[in-house]
């Protein structure tokens, strides 16, 4: 189990990814609904039980946080704030080093959420005693509305966010909750606002911001995916064949990753395609006269030059396969460069 000090928590004025107190020890109230109806009882979470949880860490992916809760309801967007990476005890507290996305590091500097929200898993027998003592962290989410019903079993604090540990050479300072809502001007006039705008005005022109991105990116991929059909079509009708779905697909991936190398892909697979001494569908290919004269065959099966390419494009596909099937990761330049070295060897 981690310990971190004071000194390792990430100031209030300039928050950024590292370490945040997510929860103060203590005894906290809180409710859920089971069965249809509320029910009250009681976190117990003394410093020892903290450092039990801390101990119990997280995924090896990370913890998502989210904002109130949305991964939790199906109907809500599921988007990470952040990844929880670490869990530590802080001066006897629950502390946490997030990574946050470009999602959520705008809502913390702007100050657009002001408080953390731990989840716990607990039984429901455990809640009906009244009494629960966590054992591990199951959920954590950005919150402006403390002590909302989560509507589920497992045990969710949204108060005593509040806790203010001691900030090297000032006085005792909040260093996980935003309660200074006078907004940062340039934040403000980015999202198109003026002065004095309310919390309500600023959550609501930041998410009216993200789905204008997140229209203008689906926009842009529409965009490169109907350039990249257009090539390939171009390509089809060149060569006079006609690709697969499937063969498609893995050209059209090539040429998104890189156009240069996806377009001699497919130029060279539409090629391979064609029945040999086939001429192009755009014409008969001419000698240039202003250099040596060499014969020039496209599309005959004893091309060998093309037909090794196409053999190492598609070694590399199958190491890539491979890999993914071993639960490795690999990239597929670096199979193509591998591919290309057996290929030599031989």
């Amino acid at each position: 189990m981690k310990e971190i000090t004071a000194k390792d928590l990430q100031p209030m004025d300039s928050p950024a990814d590292g370490w945040y107190i997510i929860e103060a020890a203590g005894d906290h109230p809180d409710h859920t609904t089971l069965d249809g109806k509320r029910v009250d009882f009681v976190q117990h979470l003394t410093p020892d039980v903290l450092a039990t949880i801390a101990g119990t860490g997280v995924p090896e992916e990370g913890l998502l946080v989210d904002r109130d809760h949305f991964s939790r309801d199906l109907d809500k967007p599921t988007e990470a704030m952040g990844w929880v990476r670490e869990l530590a005890t802080c001066m006897g507290n629950l502390a946490a080093r997030i990574e946050w996305t470009p999602l959520g590091l705008p809502l913390i500097q702007g100050k657009i959420y002001r408080h953390f929200s731990t989840v716990y898993g607990s039984p429901a027998d455990e809640i009906k005693t009244g009494t629960v003592t966590p054992r591990k962290l199951i959920g954590l989410a950005l919150t402006n509305k403390p002590n909302n019903d989560a509507g589920q079993p497992a045990i969710t604090n949204r108060a005593h966010n509040d806790l203010q540990p001691p900030t090297p050479g000032s006085e005792q300072k909040n260093t996980n909750t935003h309660t200074n809502m006078e907004y940062n001007p340039k934040l403000l006039a980015a999202l198109g606002l003026a002065e004095g705008a309310t919390e309500d005005e600023v959550t609501a022109a930041a998410e009216a911001l993200a789905a204008r991105c997140a229209d203008a990116e689906n926009a842009a991929q529409a965009a490169v995916n109907s350039e990249a059909d257009a090539v390939i079509k171009t390509e089809e009708e060149k060569a006079g064949v006609e690709l697969s779905d499937e063969e498609r697909e893995e050209c059209k991936e090539q040429v998104i990753t890189n156009r240069a190398h996806g377009l001699r892909y497919t130029h060279l697979l539409c090629n391979s395609k064609r029945k040999p001494g086939e001429q192009q569908a755009n014409g008969r290919i001419y000698a240039d006269r202003s250099k040596p004269s060499r014969t020039v065959i496209i599309g005959n099966r004893k091309n060998d030059t093309n037909e090794q390419d196409v053999a190492i494009t598609n070694r590399a596909h199958a190491m890539c396969r491979e890999a993914a099937a071993r639960g490795d990761k690999l990239d597929y330049y670096t199979a193509f460069t591998r591919a290309r070295r057996e290929a030599t060897r031989h």
